[in-house]
Formats: structure tokens, C-alpha cells, sequence
């Protein structure tokens, strides 16, 4: 897995909090209100956009097509690690 595109360094303020450069934000849709998941991994600060379980389920419609094939795409998305 690479290390994703530096878009430089930032600079933690005294209440602990950092500033998304505005085009970061617009580039990925982080407009205010939006929720976004956070978690650590290896070291690293990992911030994603959040989906909701029924956004999540709604996209996977449509890619199993193996016929009496039933699974839950909720046991799917923990499989693959997608933490709500």
C-alpha cells in the first residue's frame, strides 16, 4: 500500500486542532458539516469521508450476481474492515 500524496505539513494549534488546506477540502468534498472517520493506523493518522451503512449497502447492489448466492453486506463491509 503506498503512503498516498503529501499535501504538506500542518501545524497543530494550542486546543490540539489542524487546519485542512482549502483545496484539499474542495478536492475531496470536506465541506463544513460533513462527517469524516478517523483512525490510526501503523503510526499515521488516517482521515477518510464517512458513508453510511445504507450508502455503503446501496453501492454494493448489483456486484455479487451468483444466483441463491445471500450475503450480508453488513458482515461484507466488516470483512473488509470498514469501521462505522
Amino acid at each position: 500500500m503506498g503512503m498516498g500524496i503529501t499535501v504538506g505539513t500542518l501545524e497543530i494549534d494550542n486546543r490540539g486542532r489542524i487546519t485542512i488546506p482549502k483545496e484539499e477540502r474542495e478536492r475531496l468534498g470536506l465541506t463544513p458539516g460533513k462527517i469524516v472517520l478517523i483512525r490510526e493506523k501503523d503510526g499515521a493518522l488516517i482521515i477518510k469521508r464517512f458513508i453510511s451503512p445504507e450508502k455503503f449497502i446501496s453501492e454494493l447492489k448489483g456486484c455479487i450476481t451468483i444466483e441463491n448466492h445471500k450475503i450480508d453486506p453488513l458482515k461484507l463491509k466488516k470483512m473488509w474492515g470498514v469501521k462505522l
